[in-house]
């Protein structure tokens, strides 16, 4: 996926149809285990049914267009999971699954974890504040 000049988001329906096809394996247990409800209200609350569509659409690698909002929402999931790849020993790579699911003692998450931390806020800035700290914690 490419980013629109610098601006974090994807530019095309096509790189939103592929990131979409991302965000459907985050479900799998190993990875982060999201429901559809939870991957519906990471995208910023869209309803079930709209999200099905945009799966589906996505799944059949047609284009997908989203809003901007939606569009940055999935760019910055991506620089998050991202992020755990690069922080994660290259011989445990179920680690990062398992550290946005555990709760984290760190001021920002409170005892949460980081799935806990993105979903009771459902915010774009719980996302940027994510993004920053695991960004900080690669050095």
């Amino acid at each position: 996926m490419v980013p629109n000049g610098g601006s974090g988001t994807l530019q095309s329906p096509v790189h939103a149809s592929a990131a979409l096809r991302w965000f459907e394996t985050m479900r799998d247990r190993q990875e982060w285990a999201l429901s559809v409800d939870e991957q519906c209200e990471l995208l910023g609350g869209i309803p079930r049914r709209t999200f099905q569509v945009w799966k589906k659409k996505a799944l059949n690698r047609e284009p997908v267009d989203l809003s901007r909002d939606v569009m940055e929402r999935l760019s910055l999931l991506l620089g998050i999971y991202k992020a755990y790849q690069l922080v994660t020993p290259a011989n445990r790579p179920e680690l990062a699954g398992e550290w946005f699911q555990t709760p984290n003692d760190h001021a920002l998450f409170q005892g949460q974890s980081v799935k806990t931390f993105l979903l009771s806020r459902g915010t774009m800035a719980a996302l940027y504040a994510v993004r920053r700290y695991l960004d900080a914690a690669r050095g």
